[in-house]
């Protein structure tokens, strides 16, 4: 009952961020070597010029955001316990 009051606490891992996780976890290198990737990636959009059209400017905007975005998953990845609860749906009744 309490969970479905407050469903934002629990955090799941989707089925393919638990497959990242197994190679990510214990793997400083790798994390830190995706981690400035992905900002390689961001300040090399910084360092474009402005485009004038605005569309073009909220789709760069856009993407730096669900890289921001992927960066704060993998980071979670990389730090979350390998035991995952289960979810709330295959949790038995009784």
């Amino acid at each position: 009952m309490v969970r479905g009051f407050v469903p934002q606490l629990r955090s799941t891992m989707s089925p393919e961020e638990r497959t990242v996780g197994a190679y990510l976890r214990g793997n400083e290198h790798l994390f830190n070597s995706l981690v400035d990737l992905i900002e390689s990636r961001i300040r090399g959009r910084a360092t474009l010029p402005v485009p004038s059209d605005p569309l073009q400017c909220k789709a760069i905007l856009d993407r730096d955001s669900e890289l921001r975005w992927l960066l704060s998953r993998l980071e979670f990845v990389y730090h979350s316990p390998v035991a995952q609860p289960a979810d709330d749906r295959s949790e038995q009744l009784g």
